[in-house]
């Protein structure tokens, strides 16, 4: 088949969803389909085997509706070759689903999007259940001028509204997890199909065999990821204290909680290394050498990267049950789950001072992860690709 992947976000500067959407491309390249990326983030014209056409991005007022209109422009010059265009994210899938005509149509939803605005569900600090015109006023104070208030909320909605309405014009819908599913069939979306991102085993054990280009501890705790608020990061210290490990933490990351962890670490006499953000190869060294991974993660996690590559190499987790985390982890045989940071701590402490669950829960990670690999997957992602599903 003939396969254009359109994504917002993709390597060599990218997130968890960009680094799925790569896997995506190699895992369908190597299965002998023809694959286009096409995206607005910068890099080389060359993904590995797969070509990559880097398109001019904008910014600035009316983003939104610009971006769509890059991603519909581009595509229409593919779509009529195109057996299916497989769309990663919002806006481009806006533009995929404003062609006319179109090729058969695909959407990953990997977070929140079509329903919540900020697609996070996080409202000052906790969880929102949806997005009414009362939770929408409590989620802009603070984000917005009062005075814009008034004039942000009907835009909210009707944000939502017309990505709900692109959204039915796809011919399948992918969630990454049963918990975005579930919200999605909640929204009275059509034809989803619950499928995960793919992590190529092979690769990240090879990458993570090679010698680290950052200083690591000799033995340690690993946590990757923003230093924010929905990512648990007000958590991690106390998680850290209460595990009780005498062992250093690293932190690969950063944000606007660095400062507070800091000082908290000072304060309870805990070593902790903050060399900033790394790049993907040494992330992954890093968690091969880790004693064990913490992901205190308090938003709705829609399918963690981070926890899957993890898992592909073998390393033991201690994660906050949020969102579909527990979809990838079984409790106590491929990691730990907690409820609180209490629990956290207890599953941290275990991993770290109990050798022997401390082994079989890297062969239990290891074992899991197998289920997310390209043989596993590639499969049925083919079948929607085939339809009709609807």
């Amino acid at each position: 088949m003939k396969i254009a992947l359109a994504t917002e976000v993709f390597p060599p500067r990218a997130g968890g969803a960009g680094w799925s959407t790569r896997a995506l491309a190699l895992a369908l390249k190597d299965a002998g389909h023809d694959v286009s990326v096409i995206t607005t983030a910068e890099g080389p014209a060359m993904e590995g085997p797969v070509p990559v056409v880097r398109l001019v991005g904008v910014s600035g007022p009316f983003r939104r509706g610009r971006m769509a209109e890059v991603f519909r422009q581009s595509l229409s010059e593919v779509a009529s070759q195109a057996d299916v265009i497989h769309a990663q994210h919002s806006l481009s899938a806006l533009g995929a689903l404003a062609l006319e005509p179109r090729p058969r149509v695909v959407v990953t939803v990997r977070d929140h999007w079509p329903v919540c605005f900020w697609s996070t569900r996080m409202s000052q600090g906790s969880l929102c259940p949806r997005c009414s015109t009362a939770n929408m006023w409590r989620c802009v104070d603070g984000r917005l001028p009062t005075l814009a208030t008034p004039l942000a909320i009907p835009y909210m909605k009707w944000d939502l509204s017309s990505k709900r309405t692109a959204l039915r014009r796809a011919d399948a819908i992918i969630a990454v997890s049963e918990a975005i599913a579930v919200e999605l069939r909640e929204a009275a979306l059509p034809s989803i199909h619950v499928l995960p991102n793919i992590v190529d085993g092979v690769e990240v054990n090879r990458i993570a065999a090679e010698p680290a280009t950052i200083s690591l501890p000799d033995r340690f705790v690993l946590f990757v990821g923003k230093l924010e608020a929905n990512k648990g990061a007000h958590d991690l210290i106390p998680a850290m204290v209460h595990a009780n490990t005498a062992l250093p933490l690293v932190v690969l990351g950063s944000g606007s909680e660095e400062r507070a962890i800091r000082d908290q670490a000072a304060k309870h006499g805990l070593e902790i290394h903050l060399p900033g953000w790394a790049d993907r190869d040494d992330v992954l060294r890093a968690m091969k050498r880790a004693e064990a991974l913490v992901f205190p993660s308090t938003w709705p996690e829609p399918l963690s990267r981070v926890l899957l590559e993890a898992l592909a190499l073998g390393t033991p987790i201690a994660a906050m049950d949020t969102g579909g985390t527990s979809e990838l982890i079984e409790d106590g045989v491929s990691g730990l789950l907690a409820q609180d940071v209490a629990q956290l701590g207890d599953a941290l402490g275990r991993i770290v001072h109990d050798a022997a669950a401390r082994s079989r829960l890297k062969e239990g990670a290891s074992s899991r992860a197998r289920a997310y690999s390209p043989a596993a997957l590639i499969p049925r992602y083919e079948a929607l690709y085939r339809g009709p599903v609807r």
